[in-house]
This record gives C-alpha cells, sequence and structure tokens, in this order.
C-alpha cells in the first residue's frame, strides 16, 4: 500500500492558524476528503482493526438526494462495520473557526472544543443543527460487496470538538427521536483533536485520492511519473 509522508505540526499550523493566508480555501478543497480519510484510517488501523475506504460515492441509490463523502469498512476477529462517513474540512483559521497555537494549554482547547461542538449539536433536540450535517443520518446504498455489512454514520471534522470534557478523537453520542433518524447513534471523530493526541512528526497515509490529483495537477506541468513514484512509498 502506498503511502505519502504528512508532516503532522505544519499541518495543524496551516488549517488553525494564519500562516498561508490567501491559499488556504484552495489547498483545503485540493487536501480536504482524501486526507481526511487518510487519518481515519490512520485512526482506525491503530486501534487494531482492518480498515479500507470502499468508495467515496456515496448516496441513496438515486439520481437526487443526499451524497456524502466515504463509505468506510473496518473489521476484527469479532465485528465488522461499514461506516457512511460525512466530512466537513472547515478551516480552524475560516470565519468562525477555532485558531490554535503551538502553545494553547488544555483550558485554551477545552473551551474552543467545547464552543465549536456547540454550534453544530442541539443537545436538547439530540440532533445536529445543520441539514449540511445532518445529512449523516440518512440512510445510503451500501455499495456491492457489503450489502448485508452492519451501518452506522459517522460525522468526521477538521474542527477540535468534545461533547464532554473527556472526549478524545472519536466519540459517540445518541440520535434523539426528532432526527427522524433509522440510526440510534452517531460516531464523530475530530482531526485536529486526533493530531494533537500523536507524537510523531511525520505521518505515512494511505492517500490514493490525493495522489492521483497531485499527479494530475504535475502533468499539467510537466512533471514526470518517476517524481510521483518517490513521492509515494509502498
Amino acid at each position: 500500500m502506498q503511502t505519502m509522508a504528512i508532516n503532522r505540526r505544519a499541518l495543524l499550523r496551516f488549517m488553525n492558524t494564519d500562516l498561508g493566508s490567501g491559499h488556504h480555501t484552495a489547498v483545503a478543497a485540493m487536501l480536504g476528503e482524501p486526507l481526511a480519510v487518510g487519518l481515519l484510517l490512520h485512526y482506525l488501523t491503530g486501534k487494531g482493526l482492518k480498515a479500507t475506504c470502499v468508495s467515496t460515492k456515496v448516496t441513496q441509490g438515486t439520481k437526487a438526494g443526499a451524497r456524502l463523502d466515504a463509505w468506510i469498512a473496518t473489521e476484527d476477529q469479532t465485528a465488522r462495520t461499514l461506516y457512511q462517513t460525512e466530512i466537513k474540512m472547515w478551516a480552524g483559521n475560516a470565519l468562525g473557526g477555532l485558531r490554535l497555537s503551538d502553545d494553547a494549554d488544555e483550558a485554551v482547547l477545552a473551551a474552543g472544543a467545547a464552543r465549536q461542538w456547540n454550534r453544530i449539536w442541539d443537545a436538547t433536540q439530540e440532533m445536529f443543527i445543520a441539514p449540511s450535517v445532518a445529512k449523516v443520518l440518512i440512510p445510503m446504498k451500501r455499495p456491492a460487496g457489503y450489502e448485508d455489512w452492519p451501518c452506522e454514520p459517522l460525522a468526521c471534522f477538521w474542527w477540535l470538538m468534545r461533547s464532554q470534557p473527556e472526549d478524545g478523537p472519536w466519540f459517540t453520542l445518541d440520535v434523539g427521536m426528532t432526527a427522524k433518524s433509522p440510526f440510534g447513534r452517531v460516531h464523530i471523530f475530530s482531526l485536529t483533536a486526533y493530531l494533537l493526541t500523536l507524537e510523531d512528526e511525520t505521518l505515512h497515509l494511505h492517500l490514493p485520492l490525493l495522489r492521483d490529483r497531485l499527479q494530475l495537477i504535475g502533468g499539467l506541468f510537466g512533471s514526470s511519473e518517476q517524481h510521483w513514484t518517490d513521492v509515494f512509498r509502498p
């Protein structure tokens, strides 16, 4: 499996501070979902699971209707799960985001994480506030070969978020009846929270979609195939 080296601290700085101002929207749009999926797989495999991105085509099986971003399959010796995944790469440096310095202490992190969580979740109704996130609770058509797999919703955010002070990067909440969803719970994954738990400065992530995008851009400017073979290592 080919991987690409990512500088963890540089990524946090770029997405959560004003470093590189003027380029955030363009770069985040290109990295976006591929990076989120790569970090999800990194987290899940670190938990001892076999994790795979099955597809980035997630629909209700109709021409119209809700669309999500990825099917993530996990399995171990006792269970298997298919996650219909919505990804929101809202940067910390964007309007309404959460800017974080390298030396932010736990009090700053906790307050910011709680604020961002309250922006997206209605605790009284037990559901997402924004329809663009709540769509993760709409059942999608499982991909071929996974029709009988248990399916659960997963909402992945760049923002640092916690529903409770003790929450880790991945936490799970019950979904209220007002959500009108057949799912009884939803999983939340915070990319910033996960990166902050790591100590390695270089992460090796499986990023096939990003590889394809970079190869396409490189081809437009004369980069050789060998260049990208060197960038993406087995």
